[in-house]
């Protein structure tokens, strides 16, 4: 019996890495088609969906903070930094959208090219942005309502329940944005369909407000708010890139593109095109958006709490004041719109996998969408939203949409230099169900295997798995990014270079040019795609290198939220998360028997295909009195 316990106890704890680094397997012809929730939406939808998710309150209560406290009139810069490395991580989203249309955005993505454990890093901190986008939305379109009618919401709830005195959290519980929370998750779960209808209207207007706020911007602006008082770039190299650490916020939004793989009626064509459309039209809109505001108004005279206001309300413009006032509105509520679409389905895709309540999976046969998790998590949103102040909401916010993209953008190397459809087939049987044409085409793939010109490092690297190195190389590419970053960040002074940071600088860039030169060696797979990434590995790396060099520049209070948060996930993952998955093999107990015997019968089965043939032996007695005479067991 210790014998047997022992090996259970082995059986059970053996091979812990393997599951943190399995990866999910789909189905070719099923898992990417078949799904409870409805497919229904356009690719119009689906672009009106993006912008309006990332053209709210990153332009009505973002702008005025950066250009007044970071960045200046340079904040066009900062805004273009910021949308410069979102479009590249978009490209990476847009390809893995038309490779695998299953909700979850990032976090598929990860589990099915990385494996299990990141995975569930990157889901459960996708689900802390959206939270924390409703909630900071929330938060925003409270007070922007608010101060429409002089703060008397504000004012009557500090008279009623009194102030925050915690550092921790805002001023007052913001009892209205608790209640604007869940107003706009009750308008959700009527449907998809049905809220995309208002979606696209707000958004539509919305941009109709904002060339509205270009033209007057620009037509009754001054140049010399661009000259005067520190010029163009007042707080200089760092405060951009400050800046742009800041604006990245205002993009993280496309994501939601990508998360609608599983509701869209097309998601092959429709997520590339919507994501490339939304990028663009994003990106040039926030860039005239805020030139429009610094050429209006000096950028130490900006109000941050209502910039486009009080901006046009100094000229006696209020009637564009008026309209930029509807404006808000409708973008703060389409941006909160598409975090509470967002967060849901992320819980869902990874409930469904396992990884967190399964009950979270659970989806509505009416309504088509999983209606308790979206209860629960407009209900936590509503909370955060209730207690915490927006500043500190929105600086907790960017660092695990950084992490995601970095991760995602490596996962674009790694499907491309791995063999065509590993990962994507259940077991090398289901070959047997493909066309001949691509079985062959699977077995003479190439993918990650050293290309004819570079066959002089076969020696070195001729042994390793066909896409191994190219896993490590671009492991290896990212970490030595961080350090590069960290170093230059903390220690680094350009006035001051000694010998020690000229063979620091030269080892790290030594190695980027390295880990790039190896993955370069190597085939990409065959596999064609509707939409992919223009010159790999060129463009992913260079979004890992955008995303950690913000991410090197967020403060140290963020980054211990972020180590807090990511606790709380650690112990669900592996208390309850590792033990549920769908990928984890069925618990079995053969390995108390030979390898042989287990091979042959599962344990604890009845074989039906073979009939005992009874024979006379089966008449014998179980005891037989003469044979115990006979051995003098009665002795």
């Amino acid at each position: 019996m210790p014998g047997s316990r022992h090996k259970i106890l082995s059986h059970v704890f053996s091979g812990f890495s393997e599951k943190m680094g399995r990866t999910k397997v789909l189905d070719i012809g099923t898992q990417a088609i078949e799904t409870p929730l409805k497919r229904c939406l356009t690719t119009f939808d689906i672009t009106l969906l993006g912008i309006g998710h990332m053209v709210g309150a990153g332009i009505y209560v973002l702008i005025g903070t950066v250009a007044k406290e970071m960045a200046g009139p340079a904040i066009i810069l900062s805004f273009m930094l910021a949308g410069a490395a979102s479009m590249l991580a978009a490209l990476c989203y847009a390809e893995f959208g038309t490779r695998i249309p299953k909700a979850g955005s990032a976090y598929i993505y990860t589990y099915v090219s990385v494996g299990e454990f990141w995975a569930f890093v990157i889901g459960w901190n996708i689900i802390l942005e959206h939270m924390i986008g409703a909630a900071s939305v929330a938060r925003a379109w409270s007070g922007f309502f608010d101060s429409m009618f002089d703060n008397v919401i504000r004012n009557t709830t500090i008279s009623v329940l009194g102030e925050l005195h915690e550092t921790l959290f805002g001023k007052y519980p913001d009892v209205f944005a608790f209640v604007v929370c869940l107003l706009h998750a009750c308008i959700l779960g009527v449907g998809v369909k049905t809220s995309s209808y208002m979606n696209s209207f707000l958004t539509l207007v919305n941009l109709g407000v904002m060339t509205v706020i270009v033209g007057a911007g620009y037509y009754y602006g001054n140049s010399d708010n661009w000259s005067s008082d520190g010029g163009f770039m007042p707080f200089g190299t760092t405060g951009i890139i400050t800046g742009a650490a800041t604006c990245f916020y205002a993009y993280v939004g496309f994501d939601s593109i990508a998360t609608s793989g599983e509701e869209a009626k097309d998601p092959a064509y429709s997520i590339p095109v919507a994501t490339i459309i939304a990028m663009s039209v994003v990106c040039t809109g926030y860039v005239l958006v805020s030139g429009a505001l610094t050429f209006l108004v000096p950028y130490w005279a900006i109000n941050p709490d209502a910039a486009f206001p009080a901006a046009f309300a100094g000229l006696d413009l209020n009637w564009i004041k008026y309209l930029v006032s509807v404006g808000a509105l409708c973008g703060m509520t389409t941006t909160l719109f598409g975090s509470l679409y967002s967060l849901p389905r992320c819980i869902y895709a990874m409930a469904d996998d396992g990884l967190v309540f399964k009950f979270l999976a659970k989806v509505n046969k009416r309504t088509q969408i999983p209606i308790i998790n979206l209860a629960i998590s407009a209900f936590l949103c509503a909370l955060i939203a209730l207690f915490f102040d927006l500043e500190k909401l929105v600086e907790f916010m960017s660092i695990g949409t950084l992490l995601a993209y970095t991760i995602v953008s490596a996962s674009v190397i790694i499907l491309r230099y791995r063999p065509t459809n590993r990962g994507l087939v259940r077991d090398s049987s289901s070959l047997l169900e493909l066309p001949t044409s691509q079985a062959d085409s699977f077995e003479m793939d190439m993918g990650g295997r050293l290309k004819p010109s570079y066959k002089f490092l076969e020696p070195f690297l001729g042994d390793f798995e066909p896409g191994y190195v190219v896993c490590v190389s671009i492991g290896w590419f990212t970490s030595s990014t961080v350090i590069l970053c960290v170093y230059i960040q903390y220690w680094f002074n350009i006035q001051h270079v000694s010998w020690i940071d000229g063979i620091v600088l030269t080892a790290l860039g030594s190695d980027l040019i390295l880990c790039q030169f190896l993955i370069e060696a190597h085939e990409q797979n065959s596999t064609e795609l509707p939409f992919m990434v223009p010159h790999v590995p060129l463009i992913p790396s260079l979004s890992i290198v955008c995303n950690i060099v913000l991410m090197t520049n967020l403060n140290l209070l963020t980054w211990i939220r972020f180590f807090i948060w990511m606790v709380i996930g650690l112990l669900i993952y592996f208390l309850y998360g590792m033990h549920h998955s769908k990928e984890n093999d069925v618990t079995s107990y053969s390995v108390l028997l030979s390898s042989s015997e287990a091979g042959k019968t599962p344990w604890g089965a009845i074989n039906k295909s073979r009939k005992r043939v009874k024979t006379d032996d089966d008449r014998k007695p179980i005891i037989d009195n003469e044979e115990i005479a006979e051995n003098g067991y009665y002795h």
